[in-house]
């Protein structure tokens, strides 16, 4: 393609380096990308976001924040995507602070998240135990008016149960439930499985019994 006359374009690069991505082989990318640039294929938005992707994936989240500081000098626009990707890779070093001082430099320049995005954060926050601030940024989803769907409440209720809060699960599934959005088998299995570990005999059967007509229906 590059000794090719005309040269194609870079949205055919594109496809071929998502192709190669979707194959997990981030580090050809990365050096594919740097041949393109010396051979004169000028990056656009996709191009670097994927090559951001791969940084991150290969757990070199400095390299992808440089990406992104070259998009800005040189003019080109990040997308959401492109914060996302970097929002993912710091939670995946769990580094939330930094992940939510972006998520907040993103909202602040004008940016609309979207649900991978909130999810993507949510994932995050519980992963490192930080209970108060999943339900915060739950809540902080509702008012911005979106619907988080049941995997987002999912992720919450699962950490509430895994940090005892069994009562403050409890409630969720509930509202949940009030909300019209159905419960799925994830959800039984959290609260199943911790009111197994604390011996709460009734409420396992009730749960066990809610899921199997749920199964049933």
């Amino acid at each position: 393609m590059i000794h090719k006359y005309p040269m194609p374009s870079v949205v055919e690069f594109n496809k071929l380096l998502g192709a190669i991505v979707r194959m997990k082989r981030y580090g050809i990318v990365v050096s594919m990308c740097s041949q393109m640039e010396l051979f004169g294929v000028s990056h656009d938005v996709y191009t670097l976001s994927i090559l951001i992707n791969c940084f991150c994936q290969l757990g070199q989240i400095d390299f992808g924040f440089s990406i992104l500081g070259k998009m800005l000098k040189l003019g080109v626009e990040p997308t959401v995507v492109t914060f996302s990707t970097l929002i993912n890779g710091l939670c995946n070093q769990s580094k939330i602070s930094q992940a939510v001082s972006l998520f907040d430099e993103m909202i602040g320049r004008g940016y609309q998240p979207d649900l991978i995005v909130y999810s993507t954060m949510l994932n995050g926050l519980c992963k490192t135990k930080n209970t108060d601030g999943a339900v915060r940024f739950l809540r902080m989803i509702e008012e911005r008016g979106f619907e988080p769907n049941i995997v987002a409440y999912n992720t919450v209720i699962d950490c509430l149960c895994k940090n005892s809060l069994l009562k403050e699960a409890f409630d969720l599934f509930s509202e949940v439930k009030v909300k019209g959005i159905r419960p799925n088998i994830v959800s039984y299995n959290c609260l199943i499985h911790a009111t197994c570990n604390l011996g709460q005999q009734k409420e396992t059967r009730q749960l066990l019994n809610e899921m199997i007509s749920l199964i049933q229906w």
